[in-house]
């Protein structure tokens, strides 16, 4: 299963404050998305000429969308797996963000506080940004710049006619829908 062993080594130690978590969230999902890259290029034959002709294969953005999504939950809290070191850091997260603020209803029954979202909110981009910087590392700057620019996170977040769900709607789905 895709889950089984999801990079969280960085988010496990060393974390003082926000922008050491900050800053593990883009090397934990860096160092996923470029393993994957990896194990994908394995299995799948000539996909690195597709990517270093500026595109990132179908399959393995999908991929990529899961994994942003396996991040999130991570980071809000709400990941469903039984793993004691996610629930950890999911801790820790929520520490270090909310601090002692009052929560709040999402309007759907759960429960959320609004700083922790937020923060998800700016730093999001910015965990996409580190797993595009890892895929495309070996590639010429010219193609690296047009997947960055092709797959920004902005770009991906815009409303489409042709049945693509944005990546932010496709993250905040519930875990078990999206497996």
């Amino acid at each position: 299963p895709r889950r089984q062993k999801l990079c969280i080594k960085k988010l496990t130690q060393g974390i003082n404050g926000k922008e050491d978590l900050r800053t593990a969230f883009i090397k934990c999902a860096a160092i996923e998305t470029y393993f994957s890259w990896y194990y994908y290029k394995s299995k799948n034959g000539n996909v690195q000429t597709q990517l270093q002709n500026g595109t990132i294969p179908l399959e393995f953005l999908r991929s990529m969308f899961y994994t942003f999504g396996d991040y999130r939950d991570i980071f809000l809290g709400t990941d469903i797996s039984k793993d004691p070191n996610i629930k950890n850091i999911s801790q820790k997260v929520k520490a270090l963000i909310e601090g002692n603020t009052s929560k709040s209803t999402d309007g759907k029954g759960g429960k959320f506080n609004a700083k922790l979202q937020s923060s998800w909110d700016e730093h999001g981009k910015e965990i996409w940004e580190g797993m595009l910087c890892a895929l495309t590392h070996e590639i010429d700057d010219d193609k690296k710049n047009q997947i960055k620019n092709t797959y920004s996170y902005e770009t991906l977040n815009k409303a489409t006619t042709n049945g693509t769900t944005p990546l932010e709607e496709f993250a905040s789905r519930p875990q078990f829908f999206r497996w």
